[in-house]
């Protein structure tokens, strides 16, 4: 609810007003699930102390930490050296398609609500599949 302030002579303040429920709108015992997902939301987990490392210990720390950056950046890099390949070859394959045959190149570009098979097949993600594992997958075995 909101309500108006005025002061003399002054501007016009706007404030908001809230309300406390009253102690028999809100049960002392209520639900434990509430409870459950208050607690994991809003309190502060206790954090554990760090060992502090010495001398060659914690120059190794700080040689695996270094190594692990230095392979995450590599990762990283290649995965984006990946997507510019494969933006420069579909670039090309439009180019290529432009100088062939522009009612494909058009075909390619417009929307339409029959799709093909490049716009079906499945978008590549790093999730894993929802169906999990095959437990009951036998391989074949030859007999030969």
């Amino acid at each position: 609810m909101h309500r108006i302030l005025r002061t003399l002579p002054g501007p016009v303040i706007i404030g908001q007003v809230r309300h406390t429920s009253t102690p028999a709108a809100t049960p002392s015992h209520g639900d434990q699930r509430l409870e459950v997902i208050r607690r994991v939301l809003f309190e502060t987990t206790p954090r554990t102390t760090t060992i502090p490392l010495e001398g060659e210990a914690l120059e190794q720390h700080e040689t695996i930490e270094r190594a692990w950056k230095l392979h995450t950046m590599r990762k990283r890099e290649q995965k984006q050296q990946s997507l510019e390949r494969q933006f420069r070859a579909m670039h090309h394959a439009m180019t290529e398609l432009e100088n062939t045959s522009d009612r494909l190149f058009k075909g390619a570009l417009v929307k339409s609500r029959h799709t093909t098979y490049p716009k079906q097949a499945k978008i590549p993600s790093e999730t894993p599949s929802t169906n999990g594992w095959d437990y009951a997958y036998k391989a074949h075995t030859s007999t030969a």
